[in-house]
């Protein structure tokens, strides 16, 4: 018999019970989450009234730009600057009023304004916003390309 063996045989021999070596520890898991909040932007497509007086997303041929919002810490509020007419054709010289409206899965619902406008969306864990922009000149505007633009700004 091997020297192992021969103390187990002894041990129950003399009635000494047998037991594994024991340890015990706790295991952590530890984390910080950073309060967090980025967009993605699809921009919207603008296209023109049939009686030439309104550029806008909601117009036959337009589309919605959508932004995804993405947030870790709370549930994030969105602001969006007053909306400006970013770029024009040098023949158009005017400065038409700009709107800006949005809703959002998070429970926006802004409806046009020149202003700027802010919402705190209910979904912690971020929002999908979609915005609709128009610029409307009752005199027409100019042929050539136009942007409309807001800034959108996420905090927690």
């Amino acid at each position: 018999m091997t020297k192992l063996r021969a103390a187990m045989a002894a041990a129950m021999l003399i009635g000494v019970p047998l037991s594994a070596a024991q340890a015990q520890t706790v295991v952590n898991f530890e984390g910080t989450i950073l309060a967090s909040c980025t967009l993605s932007v699809s921009p919207g497509v603008l296209a023109m009234s049939t009686s030439g007086t309104e550029l806008g997303t909601e117009q036959s041929g337009g589309g919605a730009a959508t932004l995804g919002i993405t947030a870790t810490g709370g549930t994030p509020t969105v602001k969006f600057t007053a909306p400006s007419m970013a770029a024009k054709p040098t023949a158009y010289t005017r400065t038409p009023p700009v709107s800006l409206k949005y809703t959002s899965t998070g429970g926006a619902n802004q409806a046009y304004t020149t202003g700027a406008s802010q919402y705190t969306s209910t979904n912690p864990l971020g929002d999908t916003v979609t915005l609709h922009a128009e610029a409307v000149d009752a005199t027409g505007f100019a042929a050539g390309s136009y942007r409309l633009s807001t800034t959108a700004t996420c905090q927690q």
